[in-house]
């Protein structure tokens, strides 16, 4: 498929490779956590706040949690790849406690430059990613990533979710495993209150617990549709739908595209 590497370090960070044959246009992708992508072939197309940006080798991309971007994977000379690393929210709060006095002021444009400094700590950071190393150190270099941008100036950015909010902390419950049989009740009961409550705190952030499931499945899928060989059948069930068809529904009304669409944009074998 068109990610040739894919890891997870609990606590830490993902890390994926996407690779792409043809053009892939997938609207209101949602980054439920900060997201850092280094486009190294093609370009990154981007619609954020009703601004149209260019992501490509010379630049980074910064998705803040909860971020919402429209995105066009635009291959060169036949070909797209990026490098996208997905951070893990102890990891981000961890560091925003420490710097707090760096992540202030407005949000800077999702695309900013990759100065020689941003250069250098990227490469460490992805050398990490490359060889046996220790979460840890892992966790270092990802620190220092970020305290680089933060120095850069583009520390707004890094600032974590709210983690307090309740549709956060449903959220992070059913990211770790999106495709259980997960009802409001038992969310409500790892939270230590009732179904009803869980409820009323949800409607006055403006959130549903069924939207909150729905986004995290969907989400799930888009991943799994573009790193694993499976079937969308087998993705499907795996982000917790019986049904296939309905699947591919959802997610065509969710992304614009059809599973089968989206596949058919990844690179032969």
């Amino acid at each position: 498929m068109n990610a040739r590497a894919s890891l997870h370090v609990p606590g830490v960070a993902s890390w994926i490779e996407f690779r792409a044959a043809r053009e892939q246009r997938v609207r209101a992708v949602r980054f439920p956590r900060l997201t850092l992508v280094r486009v190294r072939e093609g370009a990154k197309e981007i619609c954020h706040g009703g601004q149209r940006m260019l992501a490509h080798a010379a630049t980074l991309l910064l998705a803040p949690a909860g971020s919402v971007m429209d995105v066009c994977n635009q291959p060169g000379a036949g070909r797209f790849r990026s490098e996208c690393l997905t951070l893990d929210p102890t990891l981000v709060e961890r560091f925003a406690v420490r710097e707090a006095g760096l992540l202030h002021g407005a949000p800077p444009p999702p695309c900013v430059a990759v100065t020689p400094m941003l250069a250098e700590v990227w490469a460490h950071a992805m050398h990490g990613w490359e060889t046996p190393t220790d979460a840890r150190v892992l966790a270092h270099r990802l620190e220092e990533l970020l305290l680089a941008l933060a120095l850069a100036g583009h520390g707004a950015a890094l600032r974590p979710a709210a983690s307090l909010a309740v549709s956060e902390r449903v959220r992070r419950l059913l990211l770790a495993k999106p495709g259980a049989d997960w009802r409001a009740d038992q969310v409500a009961a790892q939270l230590h209150c009732s179904a009803a409550t869980l409820r009323r705190q949800l409607a006055r952030e403006r959130a549903a617990f069924s939207d909150i499931l729905r986004e995290c499945r969907l989400g799930q899928a888009l991943m799994l549709l573009q790193t694993s060989p499976w079937p969308v059948a087998r993705i499907a069930a795996e982000c917790g739908y019986d049904c296939a068809s309905r699947f591919a529904v959802s997610f065509r009304q969710r992304y614009g595209l059809s599973p089968s669409a989206l596949r058919a944009t990844l690179p032969a074998g």
